[in-house]
């Protein structure tokens, strides 16, 4: 699986900077004066108490995984997993997990530069407001791969956090708009949504795709073709990203031996786990790790 930041033209960062939006949009151009800077990345949190009253003065991008109940100019409503809100910086937050169950999402905090807050401002969505995506593990995988990939990106760090940012942001644009409703129309989508979802909330619970095929009364070959229409990824592409997108999390986040670690991913044996993960990552965990 090759990741997205792989085959980068030496003057991709200087072209980014006259990229034209496909609406018409012209993108501010990056990294002149001041600098987005994120300030908290988190996937899958989980949390079984109220948010309430909270405010930041960074703006903060949560995608809920599971449902939720937001209060929004003072009433609640239930809203469904993949549902994606942006708070402005200052704004008081308030939601929680729907009775009896706990509350798992993503959160991106950032402090957006002048350039970002107009391209924000002219972006097709309102802040402070529930956006319903029709498939949150888009957002879910970008978001990912912005943890991950700000971990080693070095002296670039600061244009690839912007480049993903606006990826990020323009992906909320779509989702509000609905742009690619369409993707609806493939058979079993609702299912294979819920699929999707057991594989990133559990990498290291390996998925028979025989028992897959039973539950959707499908054969493997027709399987996989309409995973791969549904998503633009593999079936098995997905499982290794979720498994190596949670080895990265763990490496950084705990002090977890790498073989405990390649065991809570999924992994047989740290022997292959170590050498997917120099395939997908270019480095041994023990070197990613160790980089700042």
């Amino acid at each position: 699986m090759q990741s997205e930041g792989d085959g980068i033209r030496p003057n991709f960062w200087n072209e980014i900077q006259v990229f034209r939006h496909s609406q018409g949009r012209t993108i501010p151009a990056f990294f002149q004066g001041d600098k987005m800077k994120i300030t908290k990345i988190k996937t899958a949190e989980s949390k079984s108490i109220e948010t309430k009253g909270e405010t930041v003065q960074d703006y903060c991008l949560y995608l809920f995984r599971t449902p939720v109940i937001l209060t929004i100019g003072g009433m609640e409503n239930v809203f469904p997993s993949g549902t994606a809100i942006l708070y402005e910086g200052g704004v008081s937050r308030r939601f929680r997990g729907a009775p009896g169950k706990s509350l798992k999402y993503d959160i991106v905090q950032f402090s957006p530069s002048s350039a970002d807050k107009l391209y924000i401002g002219g972006l097709g969505f309102p802040l402070n407001k529930a956006i319903e995506a029709a498939d949150g593990y888009i957002l879910a995988s970008t978001i990912k791969n912005l943890m991950i990939h700000r971990m080693t990106a070095g002296k670039r760090k600061t244009e690839l956090e912007e480049v993903y940012m606006r990826i990020i942001l323009i992906a909320l644009e779509e989702a509000y708009n609905g742009t690619g409703k369409e993707i609806s129309d493939v058979p079993h989508f609702p299912q294979l949504k819920e699929i999707r979802r057991e594989i990133y909330d559990n990498p290291a619970v390996h998925m028979s795709v025989d028992k897959l095929c039973r539950r959707l009364a499908v054969g493997r070959t027709y399987f996989h073709k309409i995973y791969l229409a549904a998503f633009g990824v593999t079936f098995r592409q997905d499982e290794i990203k979720s498994r190596i997108a949670y080895a990265c999390q763990l490496l950084k986040e705990t002090e977890l031996a790498v073989g405990v670690i390649a065991e809570k991913c999924g992994y047989e044996t740290e022997t292959y786990f170590m050498k997917q993960f120099r395939r997908h990552m270019g480095c041994t965990p023990s070197q990613y790790r160790r980089q700042e």
